[in-house]
């Protein structure tokens, strides 16, 4: 029963709306919308469909509507720019949505909202949109601009990556960030084998499908929501990418030592790293919201030798004992993740300028409390050689006690790197855009 007259498409334009005015997580608008909208499975799914589809091709479907405006160079209110783009992203990228409903339910979703005065401005808009339709294209061509509205993402980033990475990876990056990725899971296998997990879904209609190379992780397919399920609610997993993995098994937490996740929420990383040794495993944050979602996921997942407390690293680590193994996945600008979060793309570069300093910070506090012979991983989910490589580089410049450790888990390298650093990509046989570096504190 819906707790209130919302339709998908008033629920996506009211979270379309919520992002442009506190500029939050994707998810987290979407889920607490969806919560208060009390939609059906299927209005749900719809409503979820526009958000993200709005979110990851916003720069496109402006470029389209400029061309149906009177006057483009002035910008419509911004409750009709939300509705004009769910009408564009219907009509011109979702085909089992017939135009006219496209057009019709939109205006109604503006009714619903109590926005009826714009009904007629978005109404001609989209009019005229599907009189164009067959007529619109986009630019062709390497250039950055037209790759820039081509696949949605603003031309410094491109530039960007073109700079650090060169125009043919930067190519397929933009390619691979335009497909959806697959629902990476880690198999608890604690309480369970990969192949009871499997037997266990398919019961529903979800197919689980293993991973070579990392063991524990597979691949789900035919869910909804992987927290509605009951495996998912007795700790038989948890959903983790599988770049993040890789990460994990890079510090090699084998049966025996002491593990420190020195940024750990919301704990993915920290459950995977208790799975394969006997504790103990510290898991901190900065947050105290975010100390309990390790926790209650820590309780879920039965993995009671990880310690999570609330903790500053840029601060130190105060009288927590030295460790076998630091992890230190810091903060970061986030845009290798932008297929699950399509709003970071359009941050810009200026707003991340402060990071590396304060990664530098927390590695070298976590390097302190590494024991001589330990190893010490530091990794991010971002594609910036900014908080990368030169974060990585100047800590080996700066502390000597720290020698670099190989890297070689299976993933083809994309880039010109050292051994000791790997940047992970869609296309090289992981999955997120993420970036490791590994260490090891000498002896004596």
């Amino acid at each position: 029963m819906k707790k209130t007259n919302q339709t998908a498409r008033s629920a996506a334009l009211q979270a379309l709306l919520q992002m442009e005015k506190q500029d939050g997580y994707s998810n987290v608008v979407l889920d607490q919308v969806l919560h208060n909208a009390g939609l059906d499975r299927r209005d749900s799914a719809l409503a979820s469909t526009l958000f993200y589809g709005v979110l990851e091709r916003r720069l496109t479907l402006d470029y389209w509507l400029r061309q149906c405006l009177r006057d483009p160079k002035k910008k419509p209110d911004a409750a009709a720019m939300a509705a004009l783009r769910c009408g564009a992203y219907q009509i011109m990228y979702l085909d089992r949505v017939p135009d006219s409903a496209a057009v019709n339910e939109t205006i109604n979703a503006l009714k619903t909202m109590g926005r009826e005065r714009l009904s007629g401005f978005v109404n001609g808009v989209l009019r005229g949109l599907l009189r164009k339709k067959g007529e619109l294209t986009l630019p062709e061509g390497d250039e950055v601009s037209a790759m820039s509205l081509r696949f949605s993402v603003p031309e410094e980033l491109i530039r960007l990556w073109q700079r650090s990475y060169g125009k043919a990876v930067t190519l397929q990056l933009l390619e691979s960030f335009s497909e959806h990725p697959a629902l990476y899971i880690r198999v608890n296998r604690l309480r369970c084998s990969v192949d009871q997990l499997r037997e266990r879904l398919a019961e529903h209609g979800v197919k689980l499908t293993p991973l070579t190379g990392v063991e524990g992780a597979a691949v789900l397919e035919n869910v909804g929501s992987p927290s509605e399920l009951p495996e998912f609610q007795e700790g038989l997993f948890h959903v983790q990418d599988l770049s993040a993995q890789m990460v994990c098994k890079l510090l090699d937490p084998i049966p025996g030592v002491t593990v420190c996740d020195c940024c750990a929420a919301p704990g993915g990383k920290s459950f995977t790293i208790a799975q394969e040794t006997e504790g103990p495993v510290y898991a901190f944050d900065l947050y105290s919201s975010r100390v309990k979602l390790i926790a209650d996921g820590a309780k879920r997942l039965g993995l009671d030798k990880i310690e999570a407390g609330l903790n500053d690293a840029a601060q130190g680590f105060g009288s927590m004992p030295q460790v076998d193994r630091m992890l230190c996945d810091v903060p970061c600008s986030g845009f290798g993740v932008i297929r699950r979060k399509p709003e970071i793309r359009y941050r810009s570069l200026e707003q991340f300028k402060e990071l590396p300093e304060l990664q530098y910070t927390i590695l070298r506090q976590a390097a302190e409390k590494v024991k001589p012979g330990g190893v010490l991983v530091y990794s991010t989910c971002t594609l910036n050689p900014a908080e990368n490589a030169q974060v990585a580089e100047r800590f080996l410049k700066e502390n000597n006690g720290f020698e670099p450790m190989k890297i070689d888990c299976g993933i083809q390298r994309c880039i010109d790197e050292p051994e000791h650093m790997l940047t992970m990509t869609p296309f090289s046989g992981a999955s997120d855009g993420f970036f490791a570096a590994r260490f090891r504190k000498c002896k004596g």
